[in-house]
């Protein structure tokens, strides 16, 4: 009699439930920590007076914003290229890559969820008397752990595509370096970016989360003024601008999440 094979839906199930099962007895729960100490650290380097003058709240903004990215990329860059060799195995005997792409990108949401709040709950005991709470959005811590959010998220999965195409965790690791310095380099904070440079920027992470807590920070306000600087564009404070942001950044983790689907379809042709 021929075995019936599990549906999509039933193989999401079982490889979410590992996800969580290994996230347990592999205390990978200390990501946790992680985040926490580089929250700490940064929170010991930025000004007080975030939110309140330009330089600071754009510096501010930037070191945020690289440790959401630091964070997300973390998350996952082994996870998929260290199980390459199950993964091909199953594959072979009826697994879906949708469902097991699908099953990581829910339990990573959830990670991710949980160091976006450890990152707003650090910004809040930092700076509880300068956040902006009033304005064009009346709810933006919020609004601002949403950004927080997706730009881990966003990152990790970004980190997903390079754990499908790699087939080793070392090469992972020395890949991950890379990834990073292209998204500081062209996030349009550190540099005044012209031409082709600016062209890549708007493919990058750390553009549009930049401008997103900019956004929120209102740094195009009057008292802010006087400063001149490309990088400020896309933080007027409009709704509009913001859901755009946001929208951008949920097409990046879809992409993301695609591009590694189609990375593991090709896992049977590994040669080794």
């Amino acid at each position: 009699m021929e075995q019936k094979r599990i549906s999509r839906y039933g193989q999401f199930k079982i490889y979410l439930g590992k996800c969580f099962r290994l996230f347990l007895t592999e205390k990978k729960w200390t990501s946790f920590l992680s985040t926490l100490i580089i929250m700490v650290i940064i929170s010991m380097v930025t000004s007080e007076d975030m939110f309140i003058e330009y330089a600071d709240t754009r510096n501010g903004a930037f070191a945020i914003i690289c440790a959401c990215i630091w964070i997300g990329l973390f998350n996952s860059i082994q996870s998929i290229c260290r199980e390459r060799a199950i993964i091909k195995r199953e594959h072979r005997t009826g697994l879906h890559i949708s469902s097991y792409i699908a099953a990581h990108a829910v339990y990573e949401l959830v990670v991710c969820a949980c160091e976006a709040m450890i990152v707003e709950l650090a910004l809040w005991v930092k700076n509880w008397n300068t956040l902006p709470l009033d304005g064009f959005i009346i709810q933006q811590v919020f609004m601002l752990y949403a950004v927080l959010l997706l730009t881990i998220f966003s990152s990790d999965c970004l980190a997903l595509v390079i754990s499908s195409i790699v087939k080793t965790e070392t090469m992972a690791m020395t890949i991950m370096p890379f990834v990073l310095i292209i998204q500081l380099v062209m996030s349009g904070s550190v540099f005044e970016l012209k031409g082709i440079a600016r062209a890549i920027s708007y493919f990058t992470i750390s553009k549009w989360g930049l401008n997103c807590v900019c956004t929120i920070a209102n740094i195009n306000r009057e008292v802010y003024r006087g400063y001149s600087y490309s990088g400020n564009d896309g933080c007027d404070p409009t709704w509009n601008n913001f859901f755009m942001i946001i929208l951008i950044l949920c097409a990046f983790s879809i992409l993301f999440l695609g591009l590694s689907i189609a990375a593991l379809e090709r896992v049977d042709r590994d040669q080794r």
